[in-house]
């Protein structure tokens, strides 16, 4: 199966028309750091989570993306590998060919510097040690808006993701090491040069699989030319994702499937069906992409051709 190409390839692009494009991947990010009161239909018990990946397969979804939350109290994350463990087991018996992807984490930068550098000791990430089958990678660095007192909101500062080209290569590397497929997460046109740094640096296997992320804070703006700009600049063999926040989700998913490209989805990035009308369901979002990806001729990869195409192996789980 062809797979990857030149995707900014005008003739290359009708040939792909006329001959058909890779069956479509798409992951369901369903729960990210949304709570029932945003929209009574995000999963947030383990048990929930399970149901959910059981339900988003069915409608369509190769892969599952999850953030944990704490068994206690499921309003607030939980990065412990215990608990990451525990939900991917449970999702992996109510739909065991889902490909599960967690939210990856560093550690904070407040050892000294010269000891973060390589240093597992001073590394560490909940979602490798629970073993996923995929893990998003975030190249940082990200900056968000809060809200600052002096700007007049809240007296909450604004936050930064602050990781390193040695945090984000030590990651790829014990990915790697646990037989885990990293996705890199690009948000704007500066994290190509992190994809290129890890490439150099062999930290990872081909095909490499990136995120495309439109309209994130201190991120690159949703536009057609932003969305062609950053697939014209991957790299070779390259598979690539969509996803963008809100309204904005369901345009750049379009121009990924027009592209080639495979899509994400779900209530973590969007909480909106359309303008004013809520998801009623991650559910709903993925048969949604899934209509419109069948009246393109992008019918939906099966279990077995995402893990070929992502050059996954099944795990013995």
């Amino acid at each position: 199966m062809d797979i990857t190409w030149d995707y900014a390839n005008a003739r290359e692009y009708v040939k792909r028309i006329h001959h058909g494009m890779p069956p479509v991947i798409i992951s369901a990010a369903v729960t990210g750091e949304h709570q029932k009161s945003d929209n009574p239909s995000v999963p947030v018990t383990t048990e929930e989570q399970a149901e959910e990946a059981a339900a988003v397969y069915a409608a369509g979804a190769r892969i599952i993306h999850i953030h944990a939350r704490q068994p206690d109290d499921p309003t607030k994350g939980s990065n412990d590998p215990a608990r990451y463990r525990e939900i991917n087991a449970m999702m992996r018996a109510k739909a065991p060919d889902i490909l599960i992807d967690n939210s990856q984490t560093v550690a904070e930068l407040s050892t000294p510097s010269d000891a973060l550098v390589g240093s597992a000791y001073y590394f560490r990430s909940a979602p490798i040690e629970a073993a996923p089958d995929v893990m998003a990678l975030n190249a940082g660095p990200m900056t968000f808006r809060s809200g600052a007192s002096y700007t007049g909101g809240a007296a909450t500062p604004s936050a930064v993701y602050a990781t390193t080209f040695d945090h984000t290569e030590r990651a790829a590397i014990l990915a790697r090491e646990h037989g885990i497929k990293p996705q890199v997460f690009l948000y704007h046109p500066g994290h190509l040069d992190i994809l290129d740094h890890l490439i150099v640096r062999g930290a990872l296997d081909k095909p490499y699989f990136v995120q495309l992320v439109f309209g994130q804070q201190s991120g690159i703006a949703t536009s057609p030319e932003n969305v062609l700009s950053m697939i014209r600049n991957l790299p070779e063999d390259t598979i690539f994702q969509t996803c963008a926040l809100g309204l904005e989700e369901i345009h750049v998913n379009v121009f990924s499937l027009l592209l080639g490209g495979h899509i994400r989805t779900g209530l973590e990035d969007s909480l909106l069906y359309q303008q004013n009308v809520p998801a009623q369901s991650n559910v709903q979002l993925v048969e949604r992409i899934v209509q419109i990806a069948n009246a393109l001729g992008r019918r939906v990869a099966t279990a077995e051709e995402t893990h070929q195409m992502l050059g996954i192996g099944r795990a013995a789980n």
